[in-house]
Parts: structure tokens; C-alpha cells; sequence
């Protein structure tokens, strides 16, 4: 009779015991030993074998504006992030925009003080003209609590119809993009000096540096 190692011994007796404790308990000893099998695979593969696991890459989309929008996605090649561009003017966009017209947006506009010229940069979610009221109710009541009423009230300058003053700038919803326009807008005022004092930029955004101007932006310079 060949004795077993004592390791290989102690073994087969712990298998035999796992083997009786699940037939205790309803398991089918077939289930057990393709158990069995399956581990000592897991074991006996070399580590040469395994698949190296590639970390998936996330997809975002930028709007593309033109060439130089490459340059800020090219800021993110040697990550794991994919790029899309997504147009600005699609076939959807022009069918749903046909024959509608809206004479009192919401989005960003600037307002023009009659006396220096300067301007104010502003968003708004509601109609622009709705907007404008209020800036002209703070004037006069006195009330600085806009940068343009500030503007008119403390410098005494004056301030004209809607007609003269209120340009409408960008159309857009309320939101993140919203507020990039409106940033991007008063970047642009303030480079040319053109921005009143009372909204002035302390920090410039090193991206609208980069971006080459769109062309719906090229009259401001």
C-alpha cells in the first residue's frame, strides 16, 4: 500500500470532508467537482495567460466652432477621454427654426450708455426687453443694484431707448452655456475697452485666448 504525503493526505481528507458537507446540505457532488476543477484551472494557469485589462475611455462632445477648437481638445489626447464634435448648424436645427420667429429672445445682450459709450454685458432666461425694464426701474429709483444702473446713476450719464441701447447678442438657453457666452462676450468687451468700469474682468480665461474668434463675434472687435 503507497502512503500519501502527509500534505496530499491532509488534503484529500479536507476534500473529502467539503464533499460530505455539501451532500448534507443538497448539493449534488457533480456540482462540487466541477467546482474543484474549475479552481485548480484558476490555479495551475500561468500569469503570462491573462488578458491585460484595457481601462475603457469616455466619449464627450465638444461643439466645433471651427479648427481652433482643436486646440483645446488636443489637451486631452494623452488621456483616457474620446473626442466628438458635434456641429453648430445641423438640418434638425434649420427645419425647427423655419418660419419662427422670435422678435424677444432670451440669451445675452449688451446695453450701451448714450454718454461714454461703454457697454454692459448681461444674460437673461426671460425675453431681453423684460429685462431691460428692470435695469431702467433701478435707474430710476435709484437703485444700484445692476452694474449698468450703477453705471448711469453714479457717473451721471444717461441711458437711451431700447431701440438705441439694448443689443441682442447670443441666443441661448439658461444654463452653464449661458454663462460661458456671457463670459466670453465681456472677455471680449474687456480687451477692447469697451466694458464700463463697474463690470470689469479681474481674471481672464486663458481658453478664449486660444480660440480663434467665431464669426458672429468678429463686430465687437
Amino acid at each position: 500500500m503507497v502512503t500519501l504525503p502527509i500534505t496530499e493526505q491532509a488534503a484529500k481528507q479536507e476534500w473529502e470532508k467539503i464533499i460530505a458537507m455539501a451532500h448534507n446540505n443538497g448539493f449534488p457532488e457533480q456540482t462540487v467537482q466541477k467546482l474543484r476543477k474549475k479552481l485548480r484551472n484558476n490555479r495551475d494557469r500561468p500569469m503570462g495567460t491573462q488578458q491585460p485589462q484595457q481601462c475603457k475611455k469616455r466619449w464627450i462632445n465638444f461643439t466645433y466652432y471651427g479648427t481652433a477648437i482643436r486646440k483645446v481638445t488636443n489637451l486631452f489626447r494623452q488621456t483616457n477621454l474620446q473626442i466628438a464634435f458635434r456641429p453648430t448648424n445641423t438640418i434638425y436645427q434649420q427645419l425647427s427654426q423655419k418660419g419662427t420667429t422670435n422678435n424677444n429672445p432670451s440669451g445675452i445682450y449688451q446695453l450701451k450708455c448714450n454718454t461714454c459709450k461703454e457697454v454692459y454685458v448681461g444674460q437673461s432666461g426671460r425675453p431681453i426687453t423684460t429685462r431691460y425694464k428692470e435695469h431702467i426701474r433701478y435707474i430710476r429709483h435709484n437703485n444700484p443694484t445692476s452694474a449698468y444702473a450703477m453705471h448711469i446713476l453714479n457717473n451721471r450719464h444717461e441711458f437711451g431707448p431700447a431701440e438705441e441701447s439694448l443689443k441682442f447678442l447670443k441666443p441661448c438657453t439658461k444654463g452653464t452655456r449661458m454663462n460661458c457666452w456671457e463670459a466670453l462676450y465681456m472677455h471680449l468687451h474687456h480687451k477692447r475697452s469697451t466694458l464700463i468700469s463697474e463690470q470689469q474682468v479681474n481674471d481672464t480665461n486663458p481658453l478664449f485666448d486660444l480660440a480663434c474668434i467665431p464669426r458672429d463675434l468678429q463686430h465687437i472687435l
